[in-house]
């Protein structure tokens, strides 16, 4: 942590500084190390798009998945998001599959 008075880094889970004896500032997380991937999200919406048309089961599932990875690990607006679109391109998804081929497996 950083202690504005004496200019300072004092030890990590420490409240006040070692050398002024003032109190420290913690930094907020920084977008690094919180979720710096977005396999997720990119896996979240290629399934949702290859759920429109093929296998919406497996797909719409895997869709709806990689949105609660996703808001758990890194952002739960774009997880929320997901999970809604998910759930949409199952229903059209398999509304799809029963007026082309009778089946939801296509």
């Amino acid at each position: 942590m950083y202690s504005s008075k004496s200019e300072s880094y004092s030890a990590v889970d420490a409240n006040i500084c070692e050398n002024c004896r003032s109190a420290t500032i913690t930094h907020e997380e920084t977008a690094t190390t919180k979720g710096t991937g977005i396999t997720y999200i990119v896996l979240g919406w290629l399934f949702f798009a290859i759920s429109l048309l093929f296998v919406p089961i497996i797909f719409g599932a895997g869709a709806f998945l990689m949105g609660i990875l996703t808001f758990n690990g890194r952002s739960q607006t774009h997880g929320v998001i997901l999970m809604f679109f998910a759930a949409v391109s199952f229903i059209l998804g398999s509304l799809y599959s029963f007026m082309v081929a009778g089946t939801m497996f296509i």
